[in-house]
């Protein structure tokens, strides 16, 4: 479902090269975890997915852009992306570049229009395309962080770099998705916790695999942290230290959904998803 909308919001692409690119940092796509985030979000509080489901493909735009540019010689240096070369390596680096603007454009552009189509009042669709901005701002400042993170670092710290990614954009994807649904504000507080408290865990998850070559992850390949110096929650608290605190972490997203009762259920999968990896 998720893919179809993806297809559909980029119909309409720039011919040749670029046109090119762009649609090859969207497909083939990974778990597509933050549209299916906004998806059961909503679904927990009424909303049909199928009316949600545009505006979910717009923030995996906004994913896919951030991926091409962590992957970048200057960021990350990170040869392939889910089983493939990574976009600057099967295009060039200039053209992986222009490739992630012109999707963040494309989802930032479309935005508006999709928060209306998904029944969001007008009168909030100003302010929900600036939260969409802010987000982008929010993963610049996040990679910014995590460029810094070799030799030493706390778990704080850790914990503050991965806040500015992938708990940011968890929570945004499921507080959005909530929001749209008519949950009041107790409860979108509720979700929005627990995505952060999920996205934590799972980028726990991920340098544990990145350590241990973990199975059921398409991200970068094994060992990247390590050959680039990075310190990771694996560097500071070992393999099993870091898989403790993804428990720990999830046990506290479960916690967060306590007072929604049977409206959780469609997110508690996500928790059951995340501690399979364990």
């Amino acid at each position: 479902m998720v893919d179809t909308a993806l297809a559909e919001l980029l119909a309409s692409l720039p011919s040749g090269v670029l046109g090119a690119a762009m649609r090859a940092a969207v497909f083939p796509g990974g778990k597509r975890l933050r549209p299916l985030l906004l998806l059961r979000a909503g679904q927990a509080f009424g909303a049909d997915p199928q009316r949600l489901r545009p505006l979910s493909a717009a923030l995996e735009l906004v994913h896919c852009a951030s991926l091409a540019l962590d992957d970048l010689p200057c960021m990350d240096d990170a040869p392939f992306r889910r089983g493939e070369p990574s976009l600057h390596r099967r295009f060039s680096e200039a053209t992986a570049i222009l490739a992630a603007f012109a999707l963040l454009a494309k989802a930032v552009g479309e935005f508006p229009a999709l928060l209306r189509q998904a029944g969001l009042p007008p009168a909030y669709c100003e302010g929900w395309t600036g939260r969409l901005s802010q987000l982008v701002e929010t993963l610049c400042e996040g990679q910014q962080l995590d460029l810094a993170r070799h030799g030493t670092a706390t778990v704080a710290e850790l914990e503050r770099v991965h806040a500015g990614k992938t708990g940011a954009f968890f929570a945004f994807a499921a507080e959005l998705g909530a929001f749209v649904a008519g949950a009041d504000p107790a409860s979108v507080e509720c979700v929005r916790s627990f995505a952060r408290n999920l996205g934590l865990a799972y980028q726990v998850l991920d340098d544990v695999a990145d350590a241990t070559g973990g199975q059921g992850w398409e991200g970068k390949p094994p060992g990247q942290d390590a050959r680039h110096g990075q310190c990771t929650f694996v560097t500071l608290l070992g393999v099993e230290g870091a898989r403790q605190l993804a428990s720990e972490l999830l046990s506290t997203a479960e916690a967060c959904l306590a007072p929604l009762s049977r409206r959780a259920e469609p997110l508690l999968g996500f928790v059951n998803h995340v501690r399979a990896l364990l």
